[in-house]
């Protein structure tokens, strides 16, 4: 028994003199060396895959430049038309405002707006309400809202400016109504 605890005395002694199990990263394999060229002069350059190499005896010069994309101008629609329920809304809105009634006029172009929240001109109405509301940072809101749903359509998107203009020359914001209102000129004329 007494070799036994001590063969397991030296064992526990001779751990105690050994350094601390360390983690030591994996080595990692060098790089490949260059390979040397024809002559043996220095390495041999590779042609990315993406690159086509010239044809013997052709310069760069030579290459015809790259084709250059144009832009292409975004396709004309048609203005936008309002559906027969919204057209009927807009009406009777239109009828409330003339008779001063603001409030139902904007409940009346909400409803509208339920029906057709993309079309934008009801946003446009809606603008021309706030704007007799004399709220006219909300009037340059729904210019702007007007703007993004009518791409392509350049009588819509003239009227979305021309809100926009009136809702800035209200708040004395000359030099950006005159900005808007010239927007608005040049898309009339398409």
């Amino acid at each position: 028994m007494s070799r036994v605890l001590i063969l397991a005395a030296s064992l526990a002694l001779s751990a105690c003199t050994l350094p601390p199990f360390e983690r030591t990263p994996p080595e990692r394999p060098a790089p490949p060396a260059p390979k040397p060229g024809p002559s043996g002069s220095g390495p041999v350059l590779t042609v990315p895959p993406d690159v086509t190499p010239l044809p013997p005896g052709q310069t760069p010069s030579e290459i015809p430049p790259p084709t250059t994309r144009v832009p292409k101008e975004r396709p004309r629609v048609p203005p936008a038309t309002l559906s027969a329920p919204s057209k009927a809304l807009v009406s009777q809105a239109q009828a409330q405002r003339r008779k001063g009634d603001l409030p139902g006029a904007s409940v009346s172009l909400e409803r509208a707006l339920r029906i057709e929240p993309g079309n934008p001109l009801l946003w446009i109405e809606m603008g021309r309400l706030r704007m007799d509301q004399r709220n006219y940072p909300q009037a340059e809101s729904m210019g702007r809202k007007a703007l993004s749903t009518s791409v392509g359509d350049s009588t819509t998107q003239s009227a979305a400016w021309q809100l926009i203009a009136d809702s800035l020359k209200a708040r004395g914001k000359n030099p950006q109504a005159e900005e808007a209102a010239q927007k608005a000129r040049e898309l009339s004329t398409y």
